[in-house]
């Protein structure tokens, strides 16, 4: 709820954990694995909640604006380029804005403004010819995002090892680094 979105308000960066593999014992909340659902329906919570954000802000501004304040009016024009955005069904750091209109709305703490990465959750053996995943990555390349692959199994049983272990391990698997590694160096890139 809001407390969610307030904590995500917070944050520099966001990133979807995405399933994208098939499995009997694992339940999906709609009992179908569909990625590209999950990531828009967390996509249309937080472009409604830029909405209400951005409406409260122009309406707030409008009132200014009418005494010939610049400012206001250029905040306004700004917001009016979100809004159409969002409207359409994207997020907000898909509209081109200059180091000055960013400052302009930076105080809204938009959540679609923020930089996405989407670590796909992928089996074993999920790492290589996976249509989850690939639509994914087509869905991130579309919006200029990361993907990284992760197993969250490898890696609890990674946890478990000491680091000889681990390296044998991960040999074993084909990799040449824990997903965790990955996961924080693409963060950075952010």
């Amino acid at each position: 709820g809001n407390k969610f979105l307030a904590h995500i308000r917070e944050v520099d960066a966001i990133a979807h954990v995405v399933r994208c593999f098939e499995h009997p014992d694992v339940i999906h909340v709609a009992n179908k694995v569909d990625p590209i659902a999950d990531i828009e329906t967390i996509d249309t919570e937080l472009a409604l909640a830029d909405l209400d954000s951005v409406d409260k802000a122009i309406a707030r501004y409008e009132r200014v604006a009418k005494s010939g304040d610049k400012d206001a009016k250029a905040r306004i024009e700004v917001l009016a380029r979100l809004r159409a955005a969002l409207d359409a069904g994207q997020a907000a750091r898909t509209v081109a804005l200059s180091d000055e209109e960013r400052v302009l709305v930076r105080e809204l703490f938009l959540l679609t403004m923020k930089p996405v990465l989407y670590i796909a959750n992928v089996t074993e053996d999920g790492f290589e010819n996976n249509p989850h995943l690939d639509a994914v990555r087509m869905r991130a390349a579309a919006e200029g995002a990361e993907v990284v692959p992760v197993s969250a199994a490898i890696e609890e049983e990674l946890s478990q090892m000491d680091d000889a272990d681990r390296d044998s391990f991960l040999a074993d698997m084909g990799l040449d680094e824990p997903g965790l590694n990955r996961v924080l160096r693409a963060a950075y890139k952010l």
